[in-house]
């Protein structure tokens, strides 16, 4: 245990909250180690033993935002709802978190699109969630009757696809200021129908 009195995953979590805090006040370029390191009373040297570089440290950030927007889907999946109304839900969640991001915290969201475009294990991680949440859906709409029987994995895919334009990273900054929500449901239930 060290002088902190922190476990090391109690350190990695108190840095990331440090960092998340810097990157809202200085902008996420400015966040330093040697900074987080001494808003903790440790040595940047302890610090580096966690974080191998400021680039770990802001992946860490964002990974622990797609963590908790993965396990919100996940619970959306879960409810014993209808399944196409849960794959509508699915995307508009979705694009609202993004969305959300984009406003509240656009420093948080310019360090978690930046690792997106060189896709990062933790955003494969979260691409993988995506189409295996997806292909639950897919699953239990074709066990109702309510998608015509197919490859799960395709139909995942195909879904996935036509909502890019609404979830993608740099196309939800793009259209912040726009309402996408009702084209978004436009063009899930095209897909849909189309599927059925």
């Amino acid at each position: 245990m060290p002088r902190t009195g922190l476990t090391p995953s109690e350190i990695q979590d108190k840095a990331v909250e440090i960092a998340i805090d810097q990157m809202r006040t200085k902008g996420f370029e400015k966040v330093r180690l040697v900074d987080v390191a001494k808003e903790m009373g440790i040595s940047h040297a302890a610090l580096y033993s966690h974080f191998q570089d400021k680039t770990a440290l802001l992946d860490a950030v964002s990974e622990r935002w797609l963590v908790g927007l993965d396990q919100m889907q996940d619970l959306l999946v879960a409810e014993k709802k209808d399944p196409l109304q849960k794959i509508r839900t699915w995307f508009l969640n979705l694009h609202r978190m993004k969305l959300e991001k984009v406003k509240l915290d656009p420093e948080l969201y310019k360090a978690f699109d930046m690792a997106a475009e060189e896709s990062k294990p933790f955003i494969q991680t979260h691409l993988s969630n995506m189409h295996q949440q997806m292909a639950k859906l897919v699953t239990e709409a074709m066990e109702q009757k309510k998608l015509k029987k197919r490859d799960v994995n395709l139909i995942a895919e195909i879904l996935i696809s036509a909502g890019t334009a609404f979830t993608h990273p740099k196309l939800v900054a793009q259209y912040f200021e726009e309402d996408r929500e009702p084209l978004l449901l436009q063009t899930m239930d095209a897909v849909l129908k189309g599927l059925f």
